[in-house]
């Protein structure tokens, strides 16, 4: 049953009177304290009662709570001036390093392309800015910014940020919410927002973190080099290079050595219900055959394992490794040979799947799919014979041109379906993918810029308005899964499930070409747009690239930017070319690199019963307190993301974030969610209060210099403070209105070692867990990790290193009377392990040695014992 919305519940305010105008209504007062009558400080269930994993935490946090508590006593009966307290200011920008000394242009409006978005802070930050005539590609261009948005999730401290393919969490995910499938298009999307960052958390979650790369094929390891070149970072790329390797073999199972091929089943192709299966099982009389495929040699795979190949040696090249160069650059030339010799079929003139079971002379299917359009995006196939007729194929109205195309399977095959013949989600033998539609766009554009086939720009954009009159739902930009490739609807489109689905690209297609943006592996851009002929303006402001902000104009006539007839280009606001054509080359000063990125302290990715701890006074029964820090950022009412205190009898309630340990922080940053817009009943605050352990941190309301966004994030600074805790305290403005709550950030600087807290780190096993030990002094709480059995994993992310041999010290206890092993992973390698000798319980070191690679590191300490009780205190890394 679909949940209702916030103006459909129940109403409360039968009995309360009618407020004076301009003045806030006489409810009950409440205050920092766990409960409130029978309003349990745990999430608010339809039974009024705690789940027990919060239950049990909350139980852990009761004393550092009651020191709040009395400070909000004291702070309402007896005013501010009582608390000796900084004053607190609310800026709108999240505390993070910027580069703000590189300044860009303005010579378009960043205001009304993204007034109907939430997070405008974010976009005005991130994104480029365009200008071009036709209305249609624009809008889905700024609407796609906001899906990238929506997707990024912080995953924890030191961990940083990756990209989800769902806004909501779905089962078969790996760790913490990552699918591999699309995560080169994520990357390739991502690389041009400002913040860097973004793409290089994610990359690290597949290079050196637990994120799983052989779930489904994927192009991981080009689409970093690619963004390398945009970042002018190649030193991050190339550090990688063990590490790409690394995840290199682990395809060297699917590797078929005769036919110098990888295989593997379509549905870990990213693609269930495709031909292979329905050819496997023409008569429909085995469901998992036919959905999952049998293990096919696809020109998808093998295309992606060539351009991971050329990677690896371009990672090489700039890590001065010549023998991986020249081994990785042969592996990617075979297996490119092999592609043309196995899988191009000249009766078909394409690229083909070649089922592999019962299949020893390795025949070709005969059906045309869109896999075999992708090989192109990466360098394969342009010349003449094979490009041309790939450029005929996707113009045919019996190949892969629908209304709402490209189609996954040729129009005229028996096996395509126009529609789909049940409510299953996912058909690729005809429904209209913008997965493999964001691949066929790149494809598109290697072959025009190949110069070897008839293909022209108008046709080019032809496809990218096609998949923007794709990208819509109720008159509105819109991305789910999977579309109709004939009628105006999409085909895979989940409530609550879909919306906004990150599993594509669009402007990255926009960017590279449309407006012919080629990154360039040294100080140089290259401009190369692919645009109509009749186009007489076109821009492209405050492009990220190399650290600077690259604009480009084309102005025919020279009236609508001002700034003369033909090319103008500015980098950070300096011209630095005017030309008559809409091609050029530039040179660049030096890559301006990022400062470290601060880290969220607040993040939590595994939920209730692990820290950081949140818990809410009131919490509607259709929300969830823990949404405010999950990582998890979005403003919509459907999907959900958020915690608000619809129907609480009380004038103000009390979100209590409780750390694992006591941090030193300046900020609180709030994510404040707001419904009235859209006929809700939640609006911002009327007043802001913020606590520490020790008392008020500062004060947000009307007085203060600048107003509170909507949908956006709002950070409050204050002076620097030691803490266990942070309430914040919102006023409701009226009765009639409730605050709500997208998420709860706390920025600090990172932590630079070389001493990091055990409960700092990520933990898994089903005992593992933070507790207070009055033994260990290194903190005021005592918190350590303690739980740890055979099943634990204490996972420390983001230690940063030179490289190289480093001396690891475990401070430890051990309570037992035998030696407990642990082993130690270093980015996902197992290197050494580490002998826990009974300590009767008292916190003593153990020493081995680690190598460490260059940049951050992830550090796994995994097992346990059973019967002993052991708890972790510290890691040292010297």
């Amino acid at each position: 049953m679909a949940r209702p919305s916030y103006n459909t519940f129940p109403s409360f305010s039968a009995g309360l009177g009618e407020s004076k105008s301009g003045q806030v209504d006489s409810l009950p007062q409440h205050y920092s304290s766990g409960k409130h009558g029978s309003h349990s400080s745990t999430r608010e269930k339809r039974d009024g009662r705690p789940s027990t994993a919060d239950y049990l935490l909350l139980k852990v946090a009761t004393f550092i709570s009651a020191v709040g508590v009395l400070a909000v006593f004291v702070y309402t009966v007896f005013g501010p001036e009582f608390l000796s307290h900084p004053d607190g200011s609310i800026i709108n920008i999240p505390s993070r390093p910027k580069n703000d000394a590189v300044k860009g242009t303005s010579f378009l409006d960043h205001d009304k392309p993204i007034k109907a978005f939430s997070g405008k802070t974010f976009l005005k930050h991130n994104i480029p800015f365009i200008d071009i005539p036709d209305s249609l590609v624009q809008d889905v261009y700024y609407y796609r910014w906001t899906t990238i948005q929506r997707n990024l999730r912080y995953i924890k401290a030191g961990t940083g940020y990756m990209c989800t393919e769902f806004v909501q969490p779905v089962g078969y995910a790996q760790a913490f919410g990552s699918i591999d499938a699309a995560a080169g298009h994520q990357i390739d999307e991502s690389r041009w927002l400002k913040d860097t960052f973004y793409g290089d958390d994610y990359i690290h979650l597949y290079t050196r973190g637990p994120a799983d790369a052989l779930q489904y094929t994927q192009w991981i390891l080009d689409a970093a080099s690619r963004r390398a070149m945009v970042t002018g970072d190649p030193d991050y790329f190339a550090t990688q290079l063990d590490d790409m390797v690394r995840i290199w073999h682990q395809w060297d199972s699917v590797y078929d050595d005769a036919a110098g091929l990888y295989y593997y089943q379509p549905v870990w192709d990213a693609q269930e219900l495709s031909l292979p299966g329905f050819i496997a099982d023409p008569n429909n009389t085995n469901w998992d055959l036919r959905k999952d495929g049998p293990n096919t040699y696809r020109p998808s795979h093998n295309a992606y394992m060539v351009a991971n190949a050329r990677a690896i040696a371009r990672a090489a090249n700039l890590a001065r490794d010549g023998l991986l160069e020249v081994q990785f650059s042969k592996l990617a030339d075979d297996l490119e040979k092999a592609m043309y010799k196995r899988m191009w079929a000249p009766e078909q003139e394409f690229f083909m799947d070649i089922i592999r079971p019962n299949n020893p002379n390795l025949t070709r299917l005969t059906g045309r799919e869109q896999v075999g359009l992708f090989p192109y995006r990466f360098g394969i196939g342009l010349n003449t014979s094979y490009a041309q007729p790939a450029v005929d194929s996707m113009f045919d109205p019996e190949g892969f041109l629908s209304t709402y195309g490209p189609t996954t399977l040729e129009i005229r095959d028996p096996w395509f379906y126009s529609v789909k013949p049940d409510d299953y989600c996912c058909y690729w033998n005809g429904m209209s993918w913008p997965y493999s539609t964001g691949h066929t766009l790149k494809s598109l554009a290697e072959i025009y810029r190949s110069m070897t086939t008839n293909v022209t720009a108008e046709q080019y954009f032809q496809y990218l308005k096609m998949y923007a009159e794709t990208q819509q739902k109720d008159g509105q930009p819109y991305v789910a899964e999977s579309h109709y490739p004939f009628l105006d609807s999409w085909s895979a489109d989940s409530w609550n499930h879909s919306e906004h689905y990150d599993h594509s690209t669009n402007n990255d297609d926009v960017i590279t070409g449309l407006f012919g943006i080629i990154p360039q592996q040294d100080n140089t851009l290259k401009i190369s747009p692919i645009v109509p002929s009749n186009w007489t303006y076109f821009a492209l402001e405050n492009l990220s690239y190399h650290g600077h902000l690259v604009t480009v104009l084309y102005d025919k006539y020279g009236r609508r930017y001002k700034t003369g007839k033909g090319l103008t280009v500015f980098v950070d606001g300096i011209k630095v070319h005017h030309g008559g054509k809409k091609s050029a080359s530039v040179k660049l000063p030096p890559p301006i690199l990022p400062d470290e990125a601060w880290i969220n302290i607040a993040a939590n990715p595994t939920g209730p019963g692990q820290y950081p701890a949140i818990n809410a006074t009131y919490t509607n029964s259709g929300d969830f307190h823990y949404k405010a820090i999950d990582g998890v950022l979005f403003y919509d009412t459907i999907p959900d993301n958020r915690w608000t205190n619809y129907g609480s009898p009380h004038l103000n309630d009390t979100l209590t974030v409780t750390f694992a340990r006591p941090r030193n922080i300046s900020s609180v940053t709030l994510a404040l969610y707001s419904d009235i817009a859209r006929g809700g009943a939640i609006d911002l605050p009327a007043r802001i209060e913020i606590y520490g352990s020790r008392g008020l941190l500062a004060v947000v309301d009307d007085s203060s210099s600048i107003t509170l966004l909507p949908n956006d994030l709002n950070e409050v600074s204050f002076d620097p403070v030691e803490t266990s805790v942070i309430y914040v305290n919102m006023y409701r403005k009226s009765r009639k209105v409730y605050v709500g709550v997208c998420e709860l950030e706390v920025w600090t600087p990172p932590v630079s070692g070389p001493t990091y807290y055990a409960v700092d780190a990520y933990l898994t096993g089903q005992e593992t867990s933070i507790v207070l030990d009055e033994a260990s002094v290194l903190t005021t709480n005592g918190a350590v990790v303690g739980g740890l059995t055979s099943d634990s994993n204490v996972a420390f992310s983001g230690i940063v290193s030179s490289g190289g041999s480093t001396s690891l010290t475990l401070s430890y206890s051990n309570a037992g009377y035998s030696t407990v092993e642990l082993s130690v992973e270093v980015n996902q390698v197992a290197q050494t392990s580490l002998s826990l000798l009974p300590s009767r319980g008292k916190y003593v070191d153990t020493k081995s040695s680690v190598t460490l690679a260059k940049g951050k590191n992830y550090i796994s300490l995994r097992g346990g014992s059973d019967n002993v009780n052991v708890k972790l205190e510290t890691l040292k890394l010297v």
